[in-house]
């Protein structure tokens, strides 16, 4: 029985892949990299952010020595841009569900946990979630990826099997994670990584909606 919905928030709750896809490209003018088109961005992008960009071919030692100006170029593109994004399709319904069900929902995400509670007040969805984990520095989402060992310490604290524990994401990154911490991994479709890598990573579900969401946790 799954006791609590652990949710990525870019691209899986949050409906900002366009944003973050423009940002990106918005980033690499600090690089002098040209811009990709989105097919090209869902077939490479990856967490860390790093990852992606060495897979476009950018060396290393340019992305380490110019990283302070890329995160602050991603984010004085993205942060306009979201101010206007909406949650994804039955998000507000499936939370409400998940609430009247006795379900615990948390927010889990390599963002910045101020960033994503002003967007959880916009939208007037915060009340849902018992917990949001997730960085304090803009810093660490270029290189950093914690998001494992602080879900991991947070189903520890709160005695919770993770096997009562259903991860839900967009990217291979929480496919991963609920794999390596023996939890249900859910991917759901149209976010930051395409359907073929999804599959190919093997999650528990493959979801093209939040509203299916709910007969996983029956």
């Amino acid at each position: 029985m799954i006791k609590l919905v652990a949710f990525d928030w870019n691209g899986t709750l949050f409906a900002d892949t366009k944003a973050i896809f423009e940002s990106d490209n918005a980033a690499f003018k600090v690089i002098n990299l040209k811009p990709v088109s989105f097919s090209t961005f869902q077939k490479y992008f990856d967490v860390p952010v790093k990852k992606y960009f060495l897979a476009l071919g950018v060396p290393e030692e340019i992305i380490d020595k110019k990283a302070p100006q890329i995160t602050q170029a991603f984010h004085s593109a993205y942060e306009p841009r979201v101010d206007k994004v909406r949650t994804r399709a039955y998000a507000k319904s499936l939370l409400k569900r998940l609430s009247e069900n006795k379900v615990e929902s948390v927010i889990f995400s390599n963002h910045i946990l101020e960033q994503i509670k002003r967007q959880l007040k916009r939208l007037r969805i915060e009340k849902y979630f018992i917990d949001v984990i997730a960085n304090s520095h803009i810093e660490t989402v270029l290189n950093g990826r914690n998001k494992k060992e602080k879900l991991d310490n947070y189903i520890k604290e709160k005695n919770i099997l993770p096997t009562e524990v259903l991860v839900i994401g967009d990217t291979l990154e929480e496919i991963d994670i609920a794999k390596e911490l023996g939890c249900k991994s859910a991917a759901i479709t149209q976010g930051n990584c395409s359907t073929q890598r999804l599959k190919a990573a093997q999650p528990d579900y493959l979801i093209n909606s939040l509203k299916e969401v709910i007969s996983l946790v029956r």
